[in-house]
């Protein structure tokens, strides 16, 4: 969450208990810094994932 709000999106996550709404709200009041930011794409970039719409079934 808070690499998404670095990157100025408001994430849209669902909870379905009270730990995960406390975990959402200690996430939303961490700020990155740039160098932080910048340090987890590289991370990110270099695993070389593709996950977009991976749950999604082929459409034939």
């Amino acid at each position: 969450m808070a690499w998404a709000i670095a990157k100025g999106t408001l994430p849209i996550i669902g909870v379905t208990k009270e730990n995960q709404v406390l975990d959402a709200v200690k996430a939303a009041n961490v700020t990155l810094t740039a160098e932080e930011t910048a340090e987890l794409e590289k991370v990110a970039d270099s695993l070389e994932l593709n996950v977009i719409r991976f749950w999604e079934k082929e459409m034939k």
